[in-house]
């Protein structure tokens, strides 16, 4: 639930929005095997779940700002969304008083589950051990066998 984790606390870096006043859970959640070699790691699932937001008593000056900051969160962390099919955020705003209202945000997240090598790690699978990690990429920097053009 990493992407739900790093949206909540994007949204805490707004002004007038404090701990105190957000929920964020995961509901509906469904587990997919998967398997795929990583090279560094493997992808052994992905969970697909409802992300839940809920912010009591958000400055009603600032729901624009909260709005456009969850879109632009997710062009820039969530960008497999597309590639996913999943579907746009569903927001509701509800008047609390004059100044406030309350935000409830659901947003459909698609994690992958990721394990890597480590001879410490909790996790026993095919005679190894292993932890959950990012399998981590490695960037080649020189190409061998092809001539510069």
């Amino acid at each position: 639930m990493k992407k739900l984790s790093s949206l909540a606390a994007h949204l805490l870096t707004l002004p007038g929005i404090t701990r105190d006043q957000m929920e964020a859970f995961a509901d509906q959640g469904k587990l997919s095997l998967t398997g795929k070699d990583l090279g560094h790691g493997l992808e052994v699932g992905r969970f697909r779940y409802d992300a839940v937001i809920s912010i009591e008593r958000c400055p009603g000056s600032i729901a624009e700002l909260l709005l456009s900051f969850i879109v632009l969160w997710l062009a820039k962390y969530d960008v497999e969304r597309f590639e996913l099919d999943l579907p746009d955020p569903d927001v509701d705003v509800s008047l609390s008083d004059e100044q406030t209202v309350d935000v409830e945000i659901g947003v459909e997240f698609d994690e992958p589950l990721v394990i890597v090598p480590d001879p410490e790690g909790p996790l026993a699978f095919e005679g190894e051990q292993w932890r959950v990690g990012d399998a981590g990429i490695n960037v080649a920097e020189n190409l061998a066998g092809l001539e510069a053009v």
